[in-house]
């Protein structure tokens, strides 16, 4: 288990002030003889402030793999981790809270280059759990290796799990794994000593000696409770969740909820269209009082760096209202389910070469054919044949695309 670190105000508090001091605290010269000083500085904030907004927006257009708020938050935690007494601790537990997969790796990959044994073994942990086949099971039982020579009990062990069964590419070594199942016991691995004394007991790769297995007994029930073995830090199913993501998610999910209820109504769908104009007329009028007063220096710049932020919004609204869900009535399936043959055919096309409307579904698309091609419509019957033949929505069957061609022939005939 990985132990947590501080929290609170040894941990954040200090950190975050100094860093609020260094950021704004030259802004204190304003009144001062040293005022230039000043107004550099916040010309710096300023355009340092752009740039983010700016990347915020490229990064949420492009689908960036790490966000501009995630880099901004590794930062700040590099700091903090920079001013703790233990930051190994620090970034071993942000790994194991990480709400963005690369955060996670690159929490993991700071605590490792600090070079503590918890660390190395986390990370041989991720080789081992991480499905990477033969080639990380060796690189995960060399980080064993590394750990437990620097006295990590868990991983003397799981070191000495390897040796005894020849684990990825190592091979099998019942002496040497015999020496680390002792020496992670002697570190108060209880399991460890628990295994020595089975072992011992039935001759498990080791000769059957009764005065051991009750001296390793008398060993592992000092040391019970027995801990459990550590898993892989990134892996997330049981991982604890980080308070401000979870405090994110909950304040999300109202938002969400009294948007659907506002939006639900005609008249909360009225209040936000006068709203968002009263908010848009609201802007032209600033930006206009600007242009008609006049700007000096740079008073006009947190009206400029709004827009990254505005811009960001309108891309997220309009692709809303993109991938928003098509109202309507749907009079094509509706003339196919009152029986319309023509119509089941053309749903069925529609299924099969997909659109913005309706998604490509071959299935689908299958279905329709066929209820078309029972109607008796000589296409449907076609189209059905092609599916049974290339296996397209349904399994192939050459019979049942033999007998609807035959079907398709006989109807044009007829």
């Amino acid at each position: 288990m990985t132990p947590r670190a501080s929290s609170g105000w040894r941990v954040w508090g200090r950190p975050m002030a100094w860093l609020a001091l260094a950021i704004f605290g030259p802004l204190l010269l304003l009144p001062t003889p040293l005022r230039v000083v000043a107004q550099g500085w916040l010309v710096l904030l300023t355009l340092a402030t752009w740039v983010f907004l700016v990347g915020a927006l490229v990064g949420a257009m492009t689908h960036a793999s790490m966000p501009a708020l995630s880099m901004v938050e590794r930062l700040v935690r590099r700091w903090v981790a920079w001013c703790s007494p233990e930051p190994e601790r620090l970034w071993l537990q942000w790994a194991r809270e990480a709400h963005h997969p690369a955060l996670g790796r690159l929490y993991l990959e700071r605590a490792v280059l600090l070079g503590g044994r918890e660390a190395q073994f986390h990370e041989a942990l991720v080789f081992l759990e991480g499905g990477l086949g033969p080639g990380g099971q060796t690189a995960g039982v060399h980080r064993l290796r590394r750990a437990a020579l620097r006295g990590h009990p868990e991983a003397a062990f799981r070191l000495a799990e390897a040796l005894r069964t020849g684990q990825g590419q190592v091979l099998g070594d019942a002496a040497e794994a015999e020496t680390w199942y002792q020496r992670s016991a002697a570190m108060g691995f209880g399991p460890a000593a628990a295994w020595l004394a089975r072992a011992h007991a039935v001759g498990d790769g080791v000769p059957v000696d009764e005065a051991k297995a009750r001296h390793w007994a008398r060993v592992a029930a000092d040391l019970q409770p027995h801990p459990p073995l550590s898993h892989n830090l990134l892996r997330h199913d049981a991982a604890p969740v980080d308070a401000f993501v979870r405090a994110s998610a909950a304040t999300l999910q109202r938002l969400e909820t009294a948007a659907d209820r506002v939006v639900a109504h005609r008249a909360g769908r009225w209040g936000l269209l006068l709203g968002g104009l009263l908010l848009g007329g609201l802007g032209l009028l600033v930006l206009g009082s600007f242009f008609w007063a006049g700007s000096s220096g740079l008073h006009h710049m947190p009206l400029l760096m709004l827009a990254p932020l505005l811009l960001m919004l309108g891309w997220q609204a309009w692709q809303m209202r993109k991938d928003r869900p098509r109202s309507g009535r749907d009079r094509l399936l509706e003339a196919a389910e009152a029986g319309d043959s023509e119509a089941c055919h053309r749903l069925g096309l529609a299924y099969r070469q997909g659109s913005s409307t309706r998604l490509r579904d071959d299935h689908s698309a299958v279905l329709w054919f066929r209820k078309a091609a029972e109607l008796g419509h000589r296409e449907a019957m076609l189209a059905l044949s092609e599916a049974y033949l290339g296996g397209h929505g349904i399994l192939r069957d050459a019979r049942e695309a033999a007998r609807w061609a035959e079907a398709a022939r006989r109807e044009s005939t007829s």
